[in-house]
């Protein structure tokens, strides 16, 4: 399956919205094709994570944790309170979910699903580096 770009953390322009789109539907393709979702599995499956995907991505956008190289050490340490604080507020997030989850898939499946994302996640910035380096040849 062919990975054709990146998600920018804000989508500023309509062919960004269409990015994220195709990107999302190859996910959902990568996920149900990794989980081997049934029909009836898939219905109740996709509301819960369209749900838990949004609630992290709200978070992340939340946190806006900025990387400085000239940080004092008052600046660091707030901002390593701050990525600690959101990993902490994630795993809450997953935690919640897992429940959910489990009145619609298996809890071997739910297993799968975080090797699956983060397999997607490599393939697409694996596809994302090919691509800057096959155009960097042009």
């Amino acid at each position: 399956m062919p990975f054709w770009g990146f998600i920018p953390s804000m989508l500023r322009n309509p062919s960004q919205k269409r990015v994220k789109d195709k990107i999302n539907a190859q996910r959902v393709a990568y996920i149900t094709n990794q989980l081997d979702l049934s029909e009836s599995e898939a219905q109740k499956f996709w509301p819960l994570y369209n749900a838990y995907h949004t609630e992290l991505e709200q978070l992340k956008s939340s946190l806006d944790i900025q990387f400085k190289r000239d940080l004092n050490d008052k600046e660091a340490e707030d901002m390593l309170i701050k990525m600690l604080d959101g990993r902490s507020k994630e795993i809450e997030i997953q935690k919640k979910y897992i429940q959910k989850m489990k009145s619609a898939i298996p809890a071997k499946k739910i297993a799968r699903l975080y090797r699956a994302e983060k397999e997607f996640k490599e393939k697409l910035i694996s596809g994302v580096k090919e691509r800057r380096k096959n155009h960097k040849k042009e």
